[in-house]
């Protein structure tokens, strides 16, 4: 069996992801690739695919603009199997309309869809995760990934119920799309710290960042995306109105998950509105995982 998993990262968790569902597939009969997008991207053919996998970060309850684009590009073949493995940093349900879009075309394709399946993984803007709640939650995206394939390999499909509530409102934040292009007129870098190893430019997804005169300068293709930010060594890129939000610095995951100290039991002693956010849906793995894997 063929499968391919298409993918947009900002700041590596979406690969990540990527990497994790084909590792599990692999161990399940599958071949698979993954494929990551970015602005300059073409439409691939997916005929010779059996399982065709979508995955991207949510951003304001929608997809990220650059891969709605590229989705829409794509033709779908009929009578593959589709399903869409997304990520975010809370477990909203207002999260579940950020695949409207992409659900109706597979549909209108004459596409199988298998259903979609929400992971969590920690912030790349707003606050930084500790390292005991990372592990939580990986730990728990491990057992949706297992449950992801045993549905999978089991012919279940997950039942699509469309909420209009939730897709008006994934409408009213498409507003945050105009944010990359305004904001990118605010960023600025701090050469006094920067080390013009040319990171932020090379790694842009969306080429919006050029060196003139041995000065960086932000074009307004910016998607928000963080990759800049987050990823550079010096923590020398001031993001504009979003900075006191700004996280710098990549989460080390293969080391979290490895490191015997992290117990991955931050939420026992948090009961704090945020992070009240999450047992429900935690709940819901565990219960299924359960019914899944009894022994």
């Amino acid at each position: 069996m063929e499968a391919i998993i298409i993918y947009f990262t900002g700041t590596g968790n979406t690969r990540f992801l990527a990497n994790k569902i084909k590792a599990k597939l692999d161990d399940n009969s599958y071949h698979t690739i993954t494929y990551s997008i970015d602005s300059e991207s073409k439409p691939i053919s997916l005929d010779k695919y059996d399982l065709i996998i979508f995955s991207y970060p949510i951003y304001a309850f929608n997809m990220p603009i650059i891969f709605d684009k590229y989705v829409k590009k794509l033709k779908f073949p009929a009578n593959k199997k589709y399903l869409i493995a997304k990520q975010s940093g809370e477990p909203l349900a207002l999260n579940n309309s950020s695949s409207y879009s992409l659900i109706k075309k597979i549909q209108k394709s004459k596409g199988d869809y298998l259903g979609e399946y929400h992971f969590l993984l920690p912030y790349n803007i707003h606050f930084r995760y500790v390292d005991n709640f990372v592990k939580e939650l990986l730990n728990y995206d491990e057992k949706l990934l297992d449950i992801l394939v045993y549905e999978l390999t089991h012919g279940i499909k997950l039942k699509f119920r469309k909420n209009y509530l939730y897709a008006l409102n994934s409408f009213i934040f498409k507003i945050q799309r105009l944010g990359g292009p305004l904001n990118s007129y605010f960023y600025k870098v701090d050469y006094n710290k920067c080390i013009h190893c040319n990171k932020c430019m090379n790694n842009c997804p969306t080429k919006s960042i050029d060196l003139i005169n041995n000065k960086y300068k932000f074009k307004s293709t910016c998607i928000m995306c963080m990759r800049c930010s987050f990823s550079c060594p010096k923590d020398a890129i001031k993001i504009g109105m979003l900075q006191k939000w700004k996280v710098n610095g990549e989460y080390n995951f293969q080391e979290i998950i490895i490191n015997p100290y992290i117990k991955g039991d931050f939420l026992k002693d948090h009961k704090s509105v945020f992070y009240n956010l999450f047992p429900k849906k935690l709940n819901e793995i565990d219960k299924k995982y359960r019914k899944y894997f009894k022994k």
